[in-house]
């Protein structure tokens, strides 16, 4: 099924945007999650199809849509996104719920499962014993939530869900990247590479906004107070280079036919990182939003994300949800040809999730 969200005839026209925009984004991410799932240890080489096929029967999601979820719900459950501690109690909350579901079978990352040992034993975050130094991608698979997320907070928050597991500076600069990129996605069509290489040189040149940003300088206070040095130690350890390799392939593959892109991951990286995760994000959502001959449907640059030689379900889960993002019609996968039956459980907790986006009253 789709998600599609109730619209209140009486919510202001941008609040329509945001609810259609969230929900958009849930179904993409969730449907490219089990579109990729289907084939998440499997080389290129090995592949059963080129492009991979979507899920015949049931689309069985995994950790990717769970922790999105975690997120999701630790959101709506915040009265006072100010109160930091409040906020980073509920997100670990509802992530050592996850920890312990047991539905939680699905290939959970190992860094997410560390971190939550550790604090479910009673360490903080960012305690030496808390959450593991890592830059694995499950810093950046799951914050779809924290990207639509209100004024001030969206970008403190976007690195709160990434450091209670994963508190690398690689893992949270590309979380950042891509949290706005979903947060302007209808504006970046076909662009997403080329604004984050723009924000990743602001940084550089100590012009960003964000590092003046006060909620994201608190949430960040336990390990840094040096918030724009942070950043750009997350831009050196390979993310402005892995970004730059996958804005130089995104000009290659707009020169070829969709048959000849061959593997995502080619120059870039496989994914299984916050880094080469988030680039190959914007490379396929990129030319999944596309306007001009190279572009591809939502569904196909699904399709063309999980035949990757690496973590082929975040992948495609990323990318999902940054098109979906982009999209601010309502149903939009459905308009594009693309279905996806959801397990019952999910199916249910997506379709309620989508009618309250972050900081959205109740009652909507």
């Amino acid at each position: 099924m789709t998600v599609t969200p109730s619209i209140n005839p009486d919510a202001a026209p941008t609040d329509d945007c945001v609810a259609i925009r969230y929900a958009n984004s849930l179904t993409g991410l969730a449907a490219g999650d089990a579109w990729g799932y289907q084939v998440e240890f499997t080389s290129y080489a090995q592949m059963p199809a080129y492009p991979v096929a979507p899920p015949s029967g049931q689309w069985v999601i995994s950790d990717d849509t769970q922790m999105t979820l975690a997120v999701h719900h630790a959101l709506v459950e915040v009265t006072d996104f100010g109160d930091i501690e409040a906020v980073t109690d509920a997100i670990t909350r509802h992530f050592l719920l996850w920890q312990v579901d047991p539905d939680n079978t699905r290939a959970p990352g190992r860094t997410c499962m560390t971190s939550l040992r550790n604090l479910r034993a009673g360490a903080r975050w960012y305690d030496t014993d808390g959450a593991v130094e890592s830059a694995g991608c499950g810093a950046v698979m799951r914050l779809v939530p924290a990207a639509f997320a209100p004024e001030p907070y969206w970008l403190g928050l976007t690195a709160l869900q990434a450091v209670i597991t994963h508190k690398h500076p690689r893992a949270v600069v590309p979380a950042l990247l891509l949290a706005d990129a979903t947060r302007h996605a209808p504006e970046r069509r076909g662009r997403f590479l080329e604004h984050a290489l723009t924000e990743a040189t602001r940084i550089y040149g100590g012009t960003s906004t964000w590092t003046e940003d006060s909620y994201l300088r608190d949430v960040l206070a336990p390990i840094t107070g040096d918030v724009s040095s942070y950043l750009v130690d997350g831009l050196d350890d390979g993310t402005y280079e892995i970004l730059t390799h996958a804005a130089e392939r995104l000009e290659q593959l707009r020169t070829l036919p969709s048959a000849d892109f061959g593997d995502p991951c080619v120059g870039i990286g496989q994914g299984w990182e916050s880094a080469s995760a988030v680039a190959l994000a914007l490379l396929v959502a990129g030319l999944g939003t596309a306007e001009d001959a190279a572009g591809l449907t939502g569904p196909e640059a699904l399709a063309w994300a999980s035949t990757s030689n690496g973590d082929s379900d975040s992948i495609a889960c990323i990318a999902g949800g940054l098109i979906g993002a982009a999209h601010t019609t309502e149903d939009y996968w459905h308009t594009d040809g693309m279905n996806p039956v959801f397990e019952p459980r999910y199916s249910a907790e997506l379709a309620a999730a989508a009618v309250r986006p972050p900081g959205t009253p109740s009652t909507r």
